[in-house]
């Protein structure tokens, strides 16, 4: 046979079949028994590239199903989640804005719109209409906060309102939003949030402040028609001084230091009685403030000693007094002499039927602190009673003998001067413990 120059398809069937050029069939049977095993390979050849060929087309068509499934299936899961979403807002009550920071255009769903009083189609879904029903005075609080919230210069955007009814009043409204989309250089695209109308609960506490006011008052009321019962209790001692101090001033006409003593014992007595006055009237209604100054406590012990002096003496029941260091501290003078002649006094009437009867008043100084202390030879207050004997008409006293009011006086008027009241249980007898902060700490009273 001539040599002939083979095609690489050949070389490869005869190498795939272990032959070589050398070794090519050399009859026309062998040839065609050569043919017919290449023909074989082809065929093997084409089927095995058509079940590829199906093979492929089979899975495609599977991937559309199951993209096909997939998609139903996330519009199912979609409408489920928006429907859920939609029955929370209504059940929250709440109106939902959706604004486009490219366009700025805002849509607003049905419940916005109900909140002042709109249906949607009568409302252009725009930036400008939400700045035309704005209250004038919130216009400018609400955009500030705004931009400082899509500019990130705040963490959130949170803001109460008014808006303007449709009918004309205005509505009360809490808005709150959060930036939802972002271009891709982390630019705001999209801001949404929720309106809940606070009117109505607004309208309801203001009406709850209302009755409590009116309710407030009555009581206040109730308790001046109970006090009216022992204001001449109140002011029955500084009026016996003034009686006494009266009559004995043609006695001491010749003796200008008693006599002036007298008048000077009588003015403050009436000083007295207009400060308890005062206090009830304060009782009743808001007073001015109390002037405070720079003074001597040991002063004003003094002063309280000397106008409770008759009740003691026809008691006898002795005052003492103790006062060491530097006692100044800011305070209404008038105030704390009240305070001290309710604790004397109930201190004398607490004692009257004890075999040993005396009253203590001591002052210190302790750790940038005055104390001062109010004891009495009585058995010390039952742990039960010792937040009650500070209550307004709380009274252990036989009726006719106390209001209950001297103890609850007390404590209003420590409270302006910032000081505190407390039993000092370490005294086996009574003892009321007064705190007050020196001046440099209390400037603010």
């Amino acid at each position: 046979m001539p040599e002939t120059k083979f095609s690489n398809l050949l070389l490869r069937q005869l190498k795939k079949h272990g032959l070589s050029e050398t070794e090519l069939p050399q009859d026309l049977n062998a040839w065609k028994e050569f043919i017919a095993k290449i023909n074989k390979t082809y065929n093997e050849y084409d089927q095995a590239r058509i079940s590829s060929d199906n093979v492929l087309a089979v899975s495609l068509k599977e991937m559309e199903i199951l993209q096909a499934e997939k998609a139903k299936l996330n519009a199912d899961v979609l409408k489920e989640l928006n429907e859920n979403l939609s029955l929370v807002l209504q059940a929250s009550d709440l109106g939902v804005w959706d604004w486009n920071l490219d366009t700025n255009a805002v849509n607003y769903d049905k419940r916005w719109c109900e909140i002042i009083g709109y249906e949607q189609k009568e409302l252009e879904h725009n930036l400008e209409t939400f700045m035309k029903l704005v209250h004038p005075d919130d216009i400018e609080r609400v955009l500030t906060l705004a931009d400082n919230y899509i500019k990130g210069l705040s963490p959130k955007f949170d803001v109460r309102f008014q808006m303007q009814h449709k009918h004309g009043e205005w509505v009360h409204i809490h808005a709150k939003g959060k930036i939802i989309k972002f271009d891709d250089t982390g630019r705001p695209k999209r801001f949404m949030g929720t309106h809940n109308d606070l009117t109505e609960e607004i309208r309801n506490q203001k009406e709850i402040e209302h009755h409590k006011s009116k309710l407030f008052h009555q009581s206040k009321l109730a308790s001046l028609g109970e006090m009216s019962a022992g204001i001449a209790h109140e002011v029955n001692n500084p009026l016996a001084i003034i009686a006494g101090s009266a009559e004995l001033l043609a006695k001491f006409i010749d003796r200008p230091d008693k006599f002036h003593a007298k008048i000077d014992s009588i003015l403050r007595s009436c000083a007295r009685i207009s400060k308890i006055l005062n206090g009830l009237k304060k009782f009743s209604r808001s007073a001015e403030k109390n002037e405070f100054k720079l003074i001597d406590l040991s002063q004003i012990i003094d002063e309280a000693v000397v106008l409770t002096e008759m009740k003691s003496t026809r008691a006898s029941t002795p005052v003492m007094k103790d006062c060491r260091g530097n006692l100044k501290i800011l305070c209404d003078d008038l105030g704390l002499e009240q305070v001290l002649i309710n604790l004397i006094n109930n201190g004398i009437d607490a004692v009257k039927n004890n075999e040993e009867r005396w009253i203590k008043v001591t002052a210190h100084n302790d750790n940038e602190m005055v104390i001062l202390r109010v004891i009495d030879s009585g058995p010390a207050i039952p742990h039960e009673l010792e937040e009650k004997i500070f209550d307004p008409f709380f009274t252990t006293k036989t009726v006719g003998e106390g209001t209950g009011l001297g103890l609850s006086i007390t404590r209003g008027i420590l409270d302006e001067h910032h000081a505190t009241i407390a039993l000092n249980r370490h005294f086996p007898t009574t003892c009321f413990e007064i705190k007050f902060l020196s001046p440099k700490d209390n400037n603010g009273a």
